[in-house]
């Protein structure tokens, strides 16, 4: 039988005599034996060897530290404070930029009253003028299609709220993503349109054939007027029924919903039997101008 093999014996290397197993790491000793630097040790055994203690702190020396240390953290204290407060210049420019805000605000309602009452004194010079009773007929159809003039009526009403982003939160405080934007606006007045729709108004701003629906930054425009969030009321004139019809086999239902379920905007459409709808004013002619009558033609082209 073969015997196993043995486990060979680990390979020694035999030490010169007199020699340290610790001889190449001199620093490590160094630390190890004499942890006090020989400076520091020689003055203690001087010290020891005449009778000297180590100096202690006088009273003195412990009220400056002491007295540094509270000034240090008075210090601390003012500049923090003085960093957190706020700062004068800022506050003085917001509350300028506040006070121009408002002013302006009042003196764009005051022009706007000023052009409804205008608009309202034309209305009667055109009523009282001596134009056919068809051509009459036919321009307060225009205005009332150019939504120049205030209508009332039956219809519909869709109110978008913003959302709370799945939590509580202020009105006007709610998540960039859960907030009513322009194109849900938008999106929703054309389906109201699509479905018959024969005036429409969106936070009592009248949409025109010139309206236009956008952003600037988190507010939403019609026409430059800034809509007052967070609920944005879209009214329709027409009538109710078919509306409703016709709006819910469109996509704008199932938008609102998509709406609701993503994003938290809550929604609300309801029929309603008495509706305001404010005029735009008569629009500003952009190309048009006035006809030459068939004697000041013939005249320039003789001329």
């Amino acid at each position: 039988m073969i015997a196993p093999h043995a486990p060979a014996p680990h390979s020694t290397t035999a030490r010169p005599a007199g020699r340290r197993p610790d001889e190449s790491m001199t620093l490590l000793r160094e630390v190890t034996d004499r942890p006090l630097d020989p400076g520091y040790a020689l003055m203690a055994r001087r010290r020891a060897e005449a009778g000297e203690t180590a100096p202690r702190r006088g009273t003195a020396s412990t009220l400056g530290l002491l007295l540094v240390a509270v000034l240090l953290g008075a210090a601390t204290t003012v500049a923090v404070l003085d960093l957190r407060a706020p700062q004068p210049l800022v506050t003085k420019g917001r509350t300028v930029l506040i006070e121009q805000i408002q002013e302006r605000s009042a003196e764009v309602e005051s022009l706007s009253r000023r052009s409804a009452e205008l608009s309202a004194e034309v209305d009667g010079l055109q009523g009282a003028s001596l134009l056919p009773s068809a051509l009459v007929e036919i321009n307060e159809l225009d205005r009332w299609v150019n939504g120049a003039v205030p209508v009332r009526g039956p219809g519909m009403v869709v109110r978008l709220t913003d959302g709370a982003g799945g939590g509580l939160v202020e009105p006007g405080d709610a998540p960039a993503e859960s907030r009513v934007r322009d194109a849900d606006v938008q999106f929703v007045v054309n389906e109201l349109w699509a479905a018959g729709a024969e005036a429409v108004a969106v936070n009592d701003q009248r949409l025109t054939s010139l309206s236009a629906i956008r952003n600037a930054g988190d507010a939403i425009l019609v026409d430059l007027q800034p809509l007052n969030g967070p609920v944005y009321t879209v009214e329709a004139v027409g009538d109710p029924e078919d509306m409703q019809v016709e709006f819910a086999r469109s996509a704008g239902l199932g938008f609102l919903q998509l709406l609701s379920a993503e994003y938290g905007i809550e929604h609300e459409v309801t029929a309603s039997e008495g509706m305001y709808l404010p005029g735009a004013g008569s629009p500003t002619l952009r190309y048009a101008q006035t006809a030459q009558s068939t004697q000041d033609r013939s005249e320039e082209d003789n001329g």
